[in-house]
């Protein structure tokens, strides 16, 4: 299983559903299917709350560019 980067370090695992370096409910499955990885970033939102930086392991495409779409 190979690496690759998600934020800052290249540490998520390519196409491991149980990644370990994943935040809180990830990674799940992106459309063109492969996982999308997410990890902490370094800001927040108004309510306090991290803003996750997410990729996915296969098209590597964020969830904000799928939304896009």
């Amino acid at each position: 299983m190979g690496l690759f980067t998600v934020g800052e370090e290249v540490n998520h695992r390519i196409g491991d559903p149980q990644c370990p370096e994943c935040w809180e409910e990830y990674p799940e499955p992106c459309r063109c299917g492969g996982l999308m990885h997410a990890a902490a970033g370094s800001e927040e939102d108004p309510d306090g709350n991290v803003l996750l930086i997410t990729s996915c392991d296969q098209c590597g495409r964020s969830e904000d560019q799928l939304d896009e779409v």
